[in-house]
């Protein structure tokens, strides 16, 4: 074993400053409006998510029922029309005969829709009772006479007003048979026939189907509107006007201001497109019927996340004070502790002057002051260590027995192992004690005449958790059956019984003294 340096005690290096604690309830507050946040934006996205879905569906609702319109709307123009040229060619300019008027009221029979037929002359005038009852006297300020008179075949009219009751109704007009312009045979039509093609559709509340001239009138519409309508500014005759078919949304309708999901169909060989759109607000009710009854539900919800959280966010602000204030007292106890153990020492420190003042003999003054000294050096050690409740004794002991060796004779060498231990603060003092008096023993009796020796301390950790301190020396031993004078062998036994230890003392190439005793607990 090398011969181990026995440094001063030094003070406690300064603690650092503690890092900013964080404010645990602004933290906690934080969080909870974090995740209200997150719920809501989440909800938000959905939300959004939902309307463009549900937009989608509206679009998908309108372009089928458009699809349905335009074949009903082919059927029924389309046979119009079959049937309008062959009543024209039936329809004598002169009025018809009998079988003539039988086979056109056959015929329009079997239309699929009601409507009127009627024959007018080069004037706009009825020929033979055959104008129709729904038409003007003359029609030859109307748009479709005017277009057929200028070489027109066939023309389909806006809507027009009847005659006699001024509903809606519209015209398929038809240039009669002849090299020159003879005339016009026309089919009247009721705007309201396009009510049996709605209703089937079930689209909902403030929805509508029509049908449009390819210039953007109205032909026909339901529900029906007072006067025609030019439809020209919308999409599917502008931005969409090379589209089949098509979806867009109106934002507000020029009839109604509606706004409204639009579908389209367009039907060439006929001239017209069919229309079918969806309220849009009738179509995001439902949406917006969940949005509401599931914001009933996120609202208390959220509410109560946040007075939970600014529950929590007070207790914890309790709490910190309450810490703040156990920190406060302890700091302040341990203040009080290290003042104690330091005025103790400085009052040791004291005695022992006091007891160098007194007319006693120098050897007990000596064996006195180590006493005192070990004492000292227990409370010393503890205040600069600031742990009040263990003392780790392997820099006491190491103070302590430098102080020993340094008056006693320089020929003894002391070498000395020492394992990190820690004992209860009321072990500390009494191991102090024992070691100062097995030392100080060795130093005076067993290198007799100034000769040179050695003395060797070990402190170890055993497996069972006990400590064991041996202090042996190479010196001239004892006589065991020799009666001891003075009181140092009692105060071992003593102190060994205070401690709860076990001790002896054995002789054989010079004195071995064994300690076993209990460790701190957290060893």
């Amino acid at each position: 074993m090398a011969e181990i340096a026995y440094p001063s005690p030094v003070a406690g290096a300064a603690v650092p400053a503690s890092l900013p604690r964080r404010n645990a309830p602004a933290i906690v507050i934080g969080l909870a409006l974090a995740l209200i946040f997150v719920i809501f934006a989440i909800f938000a996205f959905l939300c959004v998510q939902g309307y463009a879905t549900t937009l989608s569906q509206a679009q998908s609702k309108a372009q089928s029922a458009a699809d349905v319109v335009a074949e009903e709307t082919e059927w029924m123009l389309g046979g119009g029309q079959a049937l309008l040229r062959y009543l024209a060619g039936a329809a004598a300019p002169a009025g018809g005969t009998q079988v003539d008027r039988s086979a056109i009221a056959a015929a329009l029979a079997n239309l699929p829709v009601p409507a009127s037929f009627g024959v007018y002359d080069v004037a706009g005038k009825p020929v033979a009772n055959l104008g129709s009852a729904s038409l003007p006297p003359t029609i030859s300020e109307t748009e479709i006479f005017k277009s057929i008179a200028a070489g027109e075949d066939s023309a389909i009219s806006m809507q027009m007003a009847d005659a006699a009751t001024g509903a809606p109704i519209f015209v398929l007009a038809q240039k009669l048979p002849g090299a020159s312009f003879a005339g016009v045979a026309v089919l009247t039509v009721a705007g309201d026939v396009l009510k049996e093609l709605w209703e089937p559709q079930k689209l909902g509340a403030e929805s509508t189907v029509s049908i449009l001239r390819s210039d953007g009138w109205i032909v026909a519409r339901y529900p029906a509107i007072p006067q025609a309508l030019n439809s020209g500014q919308s999409p599917p005759f502008t931005t969409l006007k090379d589209a089949e078919t098509g979806t867009y949304i109106s934002d507000r309708s020029p009839v109604d201001r509606v706004a409204r999901v639009v579908g389209f169909h367009r039907l060439p060989s006929l001239g017209v497109v069919a229309i079918a759109s969806v309220s849009r607000d009738a179509a995001v009710a439902g949406l917006w019927t969940a949005i509401i009854t599931v914001l009933w539900l996120m609202g208390p919800i959220a509410a109560g996340l946040l007075v939970f959280a600014l529950i929590t966010a007070r207790m914890l602000r309790t709490s910190e004070r309450t810490q703040a204030k156990l920190a406060a007292a302890v700091e302040h106890n341990q203040t009080l502790f290290r003042e104690i153990h330091h005025r103790v020492k400085n009052n040791l420190q004291s005695v022992a002057s006091l007891l160098q003042m007194q007319p006693i003999a120098r050897e007990i003054k000596m064996d006195m002051g180590q006493r005192l000294a070990a004492m000292s050096a227990v409370h010393e050690h503890i205040y600069r260590s600031n742990n009040f409740s263990t003392v780790r004794v392997k820099t006491y002991l190491e103070t302590l027995i430098e102080n020993i060796r340094g008056g006693a004779d320089p020929k003894v060498r002391v070498v000395a192992q020492l394992d990190d231990v820690s004992v209860d603060k009321d072990a500390a003092t009494p191991l102090g004690l024992i070691v100062n008096e097995v030392l100080s023993n060795a130093f005076k009796h067993a290198f007799p005449d100034g000769r040179e020796g050695l003395i060797t301390v070990q402190l170890e950790r055993q497996v069972d958790g006990r400590g064991r301190l041996t202090v042996a020396d190479n010196g001239v031993g004892f006589d065991p059956d020799k009666p001891v004078k003075g009181i140092g062998q009692r105060l071992i036994r003593a102190l060994t019984e205070q401690i709860g230890g076990v001790s002896t003392m054995a002789s054989g190439n010079g004195s071995t003294f064994t300690l076993t005793f209990p460790l701190a607990k957290t060893e």
